[in-house]
C-alpha cells in the first residue's frame, strides 16, 4: 500500500511541471468579437523587429501592405480579416523584380489567435507560440501607415 501511495505521489509531482507550461491564458479569457480585434489593428502598422526594418500595415478597407528595408525591392500586398474565433489572418502576395517585370509569389497566409480577458483587454498568441501577449501595450504596433512612401516607391519600380 505504501508503495502504491509513493508511486501515485511521484506521478502527481511529475505532472506538475507540465501543467505549469500549458498555454498561460489570461485570467477569464474568452473569444473576442471580430470588432474587438479589428479595433486594435485598423489603421496601424505592426513593426517587424527581426533585422527587417519594416512591417505590415492594416488598412481600414481590410487591405494589408508589407515592406522590409532588408529586402527593399520587394513588397507584400493582400488582405486581412478577423473571424468569429478571434483569429486575425492576413494573406499576402509578395512581389519582387524579375527580369524587368514584377515576379510574384503565391499567397502567404498567417493567422494570430486572440482572446480577451475579464477586463476586455485583447491578448494575442502567434503561431507556434504558447505565450499570450497584451496587444494594446505592444510598442511594435504603431498608429499610421509607417512605410507608405517606401511601398509606393517599390510599386512604381515594379510597375504594379
Amino acid at each position: 500500500m505504501f508503495r502504491l501511495k509513493a508511486w501515485l505521489a511521484c506521478v502527481v509531482l511529475a505532472t506538475v511541471p507540465f501543467c505549469a507550461i500549458a498555454d498561460p491564458l489570461p485570467h477569464g479569457a474568452r473569444t473576442p468579437t471580430p470588432q474587438q480585434v479589428m479595433a486594435v489593428y485598423v489603421g496601424k502598422t505592426a513593426i517587424w523587429d527581426e533585422n527587417c526594418g519594416g512591417g505590415i500595415y492594416f488598412g481600414s478597407n481590410n487591405q494589408a501592405r508589407a515592406w522590409c528595408a532588408e529586402n527593399s525591392e520587394s513588397l507584400g500586398a493582400g488582405e486581412w480579416r478577423v473571424d468569429a474565433y478571434g483569429r486575425m489572418c492576413h494573406d499576402l502576395t509578395w512581389y519582387w523584380p524579375n527580369n524587368g517585370r514584377a515576379g510574384r509569389s503565391a499567397g502567404e497566409k498567417s493567422c494570430i489567435r486572440h482572446v480577451v480577458d475579464r477586463f476586455d483587454r485583447v491578448w494575442r498568441s502567434h503561431p507556434g507560440q504558447t505565450e499570450w501577449w497584451p496587444v494594446n501595450d505592444d510598442p511594435n504596433l504603431v498608429r499610421g501607415y509607417m512605410f507608405r512612401n517606401d511601398i509606393i516607391a517599390t510599386k512604381r519600380k515594379l510597375g504594379i
